[in-house]
């Protein structure tokens, strides 16, 4: 499917040259470009010390915050207007504050009406509020996301791509996803931790059934089963992504139950925060 429809979700704290890759993006794809400024607001007080003051207070901080967000969609206009590259671009900005119980629904909301979902900084596993939007942008949308990580993303022109394999059916979602970006890579690498044969997930031979697949949409690739040798799931794929300087990593998000993936840590969040270069996440 081709991506005609880009969002990004820009962190209200980061500075507007992080939007520049997915400002790329959109126009290497020929693709209608979506940022969406974002920005968690204050809680409401529950109970205070200073009464009703709290209230003021509370609706004072609510107000800088709505002015800081309307004066950061203004700012990110202007400087994508100023930054656009020779071709045309159509593009359109507007923002998401919102408490953090509802930034999941919302960013959630607006993903459905995307191809494509970019987080374009450096995605920060300690932020509550990219948790929340990675959240919302990858449950319930039936949209891949791509966390850009600040690194350039060639997705028309991909070279290197790692397909973070595992048998299940959020790897093999979001390698359907990626198969329009692969066709012109010189090595694509079905990447198997630890497989074993004859079992549901991977069948007789770990790996042959994907890889049949995806040679008749006539994508190079070969089949790399890599040994933990002690070392997590998460920092083995890390090292072979490292080893063949992958320019993207292709994998399920989260494939357990969500309190389990989200409080607990999965191979997806290790991912997430350790591997340093764009991912590509269905779920």
């Amino acid at each position: 499917m081709p991506y005609k429809t880009i969002i990004a979700l820009h962190n209200v704290d980061d500075d507007n040259a992080t939007i520049a890759e997915a400002v790329n993006l959109a126009a290497a794809l020929d693709a209608h470009l979506s940022v969406v400024v974002i920005g968690l607001t204050p809680q409401p007080p529950m109970s205070s010390g200073y009464g009703a003051g709290a209230f003021e207070i509370w609706g004072a901080q609510f107000a800088d915050m709505q002015q800081e967000i309307s004066a950061k969609v203004d700012t990110m206009e202007a400087w994508i207007s100023s930054h656009l590259p020779a071709e045309p671009l159509t593009f359109d900005v507007s923002q998401e504050f919102s408490q953090s119980g509802i930034m999941a629904r919302e960013t959630s909301r607006r993903a459905r009406f995307s191809d494509l979902c970019v987080f374009t900084g450096t995605y920060d596993p300690d932020s509550y509020l990219m948790q929340q939007a990675l959240r919302g942008a990858l449950y319930d949308t039936g949209r891949p996301v791509l966390i850009m990580n600040g690194k350039p993303c060639p997705l028309n022109d991909l070279k290197r791509v790692m397909l973070a394999w595992d048998g299940g059916a959020q790897a093999s979602i979001a390698i359907r996803h990626a198969l329009e970006l692969l066709g012109n890579a010189d090595d694509v690498q079905i990447a198997m931790v630890d497989p074993t044969s004859a079992t549901e997930r991977y069948g007789d031979e770990p790996g042959a059934d994907l890889a049949g697949y995806l040679a008749r949409h006539d994508i190079p690739l070969s089949v790399t089963p890599l040994a933990s040798e002690g070392r997590t799931v998460a920092d083995t794929l890390i090292r072979h992504a490292s080893d063949m300087d992958a320019e993207l990593i292709v994998m399920g998000g989260y494939g357990h139950t969500r309190l389990q993936d989200w409080f607990l840590g999965s191979t997806t969040a290790k991912m997430l925060a350790g591997a340093k270069r764009p991912l590509l996440l269905a779920h």
